[in-house]
């Protein structure tokens, strides 16, 4: 029979994937420009088969999203959904993966605590539903380090396993893949340098050097490719760093100062107000979690030890990408690598209180001088347990009502994923075959390789494999041609200027407006 400790891991896994694929085709609504971007980039490489490392549209990203996408549209289609498939697969072994990090570091009742918060917490739920590359991070970061802990620590006892050198490899693999995910990942390196020096000049074990070099090798070989490609396009590897970055602003101390303060508060105090990332303004963590964290802050900050220092530095490392960043703080997307040692900070706390409070009790029970409350003072720790099992239960409510009820059906979410667009190419979609279909783009937009703007991505992805749609830029009506069996002509942007000036230019012709935000004009 399976022990407690692996029942509640099942129930944990059980809950991620829930919070994962529950209702996964229509939450979040829509499909956001920047994940049609990569499904367009998908498409574009399943017909070249030329898979790159770095895709440079749209700012530039890592190329392991569009490569899973690429595969995820190959097997399922051109639907929403699809581009977010991988994303949450990766969220359910993240969690797992804290999981194994964290009974690594501390102990199993942490690790049960801390992989439960973030199978249910808002912010991590959210991030293994879209299809952003950010989302696949989380768990390169934790997988990697887990090998590469588990090793080490091998090594230090003189554990003799035919594993250890398994362990470094497959540390240094996921560590090297880590950087065609996201940004972020470029600050991984600090934590491996300022966790694992100490290690090796207090054993100054050969073995450990030897482990180390390992790990070094392989993270190496395995992301020499983009490593080269960013050594041949420097432009690419600061992009976007440098146009958003604290240095390029008027005063750097000023703007430095202001994104301290956005970041540190926005587990707590006023969370990131964009409705794609979050319930716009609240807090990344529930009032009772964001407590917890504190308090497990508070904990570490006494305790002091390797582990503990491992855990800030963790947070702080990757609170970085957000600190050092201008634009949109608190951003809960560009903060997303330090969510895993929130999620243990909060569980610390957790189990430093119901082991102080579990104690209390059996303290009462062995004292003499309670003899006669001995049944009531157990029966109380018993209770106390159970309430513990319905506080987290709360939590999962809680969350779970926060993201499908009140944010999923918010009108602004639906704006934020552009579902206008969506409602648009199911609209092109469902006309008939012989029907003349035209998507007009703002001429201003600037084309990505596949010649479209980032903006009718959407439209393009959702209809590329589907139906023949021709695009047109908004100075290009002279190319339109009309067919005998009707004509559409739809706008990306829901401009009922143009609607209105097209609808002028072909006589007998009506403006149809189609859900939120989104028009044609039909020309029988």
């Amino acid at each position: 029979m399976p022990s407690k400790h692996t029942i509640a891991l099942i129930i944990i896994i059980v809950l991620a994937v829930f919070f994962r694929f529950w209702q996964f085709n229509v939450v979040p609504p829509g499909l956001y420009q920047d994940e049609a971007m990569n499904g367009a980039d998908a498409l574009a490489s399943l017909n070249s088969g030329q898979y790159k490392v770095f895709y440079a549209n749209n700012n530039g990203r890592e190329g392991m999203i569009v490569w899973l996408d690429a595969l995820a549209v190959k097997i399922f289609g051109t639907e929403p959904w699809v581009l977010r498939l991988f994303p949450a697969l990766v969220g359910i072994l993240a969690v797992l993966g804290l999981y194994f990090l964290t009974k690594e570091l501390f102990s199993v009742e942490l690790a049960l605590a801390s992989s439960f918060f973030m199978a249910t917490s808002f912010w991590a739920v959210n991030f293994s539903r879209i299809g952003f590359r950010a989302g696949l991070m989380p768990m390169f970061l934790i997988w990697s380090f887990y090998f590469l802990l588990r090793g080490f620590k091998l090594l230090i006892y003189e554990i003799n396993s035919n594993k250890i050198l398994l362990y470094f490899i497959l540390a240094g693999i996921l560590f090297g893949l880590g950087f065609y995910t996201y940004i972020s990942f470029r600050f991984a390196p600090v934590l491996v340098l300022f966790y694992f020096l100490p290690y090796l000049i207090k054993y100054r074990n050969k073995k450990l050097w030897n482990g180390i070099l390992l790990f070094i090798i392989t993270s190496f070989i395995t992301a020499l490719p983009i490593g080269l490609y960013f050594l041949n396009n420097p432009g690419d590897f600061f992009g976007r760093t440098s146009q958003v970055s604290i240095f390029s602003a008027d005063n750097p101390l000023k703007a430095a100062a202001f994104s301290i303060a956005a970041t540190l508060g926005m587990l707590n105090i006023a969370g990131d107000f964009n409705w794609r990332h979050n319930y716009a303004g609240s807090p990344q963590l529930f009032l009772p979690v964001g407590i917890l964290f504190i308090l497990g802050i508070l904990i570490c900050a006494k305790r002091r030890n390797l582990n503990d220092k491992f855990l800030f530095l963790w947070f702080f490392i990757f609170l970085l990408p957000n600190i050092l960043s201008t634009e949109g703080n608190p951003h809960a997307l560009r903060s997303l690598g330090a969510m895993p040692a929130v999620m243990v900070f909060a569980g610390l706390g957790l189990v430093w209180l119901y082991e102080k409070i579990q104690k209390y009790f059996d303290d009462k029970i062995k004292n003499p001088k309670f003899s006669v409350y001995q049944d009531q003072f157990k029966r109380l720790k018993k209770e106390f347990f159970w309430l513990l099992i319905v506080f987290l239960a709360f939590i999962a409510s809680y969350e779970y009502n926060k993201y499908f009820n009140n944010w999923a059906a918010n009108s602004r979410v639906a704006a934020a994923f552009s579902q206008n667009q969506v409602e648009l190419g199911n609209y092109l979609n469902n006309l008939p075959v012989n029907v003349e279909k035209y998507v007009i783009w703002d001429a201003s937009d600037r084309a990505t390789d596949n010649g479209l703007p980032v903006s009718a991505q959407t439209v393009y992805f959702l209809t590329a494999k589907k139906i023949k749609v021709n695009y047109l830029k908004s100075d290009e009506f002279d190319k339109i041609k009309l067919s005998e069996n009707g004509t559409v002509i739809a706008s990306i942007n829901f401009d009922l200027g143009l609607l209105h000036i097209l609808n002028k230019r072909y006589s007998g012709s009506r403006v149809e407006i189609i859900g939120l935000n989104a028009g044609v004009v039909i020309v029988p």
